[in-house]
């Protein structure tokens, strides 16, 4: 008994964190095996379909990774957001992870209509408008809760990112795609460092 409520209690830090390694596995390998592509001209979803009349890149090769890597890290930012609704007991952070479990929605949307279909754009544009929100949310429920440190954290860094986004010269859609990855695996590990801490203090565990 002891030992499941041991292993709950580290669930959502083991999904959070298989989340951002399959992310980021499915990147760097769809890129090995397709050497025409570059940070500095093409989109990461040229990795998942597309073709030269198109969409003025190759066809890729083996576009499943990248689309099934896709599906599969969207699955697992939807079992993240459950396990961290599970724990928590505010409503502000209940509804912000429920944005999240969207957000792994159009994630996996995006391995389902990949680069050549006519959702591609809007689910690719959404889901990182979406994950925003939903960190966003909880840094506005968590500041209700006087957990001043890591509400501001969240929005400061929400804000910041956006900001950056709408003023750095980026040279292609991957460039900032990777930008826009990297602050959402930042925002995931604040949030899996701080409420760690928060459980441990208040030993706030609630039984599935």
């Amino acid at each position: 008994m002891r030992q499941r409520i041991r292993a709950m209690k580290n669930l959502p830090s083991l999904l959070g964190i298989l989340a951002i390694i399959a992310a980021w596995i499915t990147i760097i390998l769809a890129i090995s095996v397709n050497p025409w592509f570059r940070l500095t001209s093409n989109a990461l979803s040229d990795l998942g379909g597309g073709n030269l009349i198109n969409n003025g890149h190759p066809s890729p090769a083996y576009p499943e990774i990248y689309n099934y890597g896709m599906i599969i890290t969207g699955v697992l930012i939807g079992f993240f957001s459950l396990s961290m609704i599970e724990k928590v007991q505010n409503k502000g952070e209940i509804i912000g992870f429920s944005f999240f479990i969207i957000g792994g929605l159009f994630l996996a949307l995006i391995g389902i209509y990949h680069e050549g279909t006519y959702p591609h754009d809007f689910v690719s544009i959404w889901f990182f408008i979406i994950s925003s929100i939903s960190f966003f949310v909880v840094g506005i429920a968590s500041l209700s809760k006087k957990y001043y440190r890591f509400g501001i954290a969240l929005i400061g860094i929400n804000l910041l990112s956006w900001i950056a986004y709408s003023v750095i010269p980026w040279q292609s859609v991957a460039e900032d795609e990777i930008f826009g990855v990297l602050v959402i695996d930042l925002l995931v590990i604040i949030t899996l460092y701080s409420f760690s801490k928060r459980w441990a203090a208040d030993g706030t565990f609630k039984m599935m």
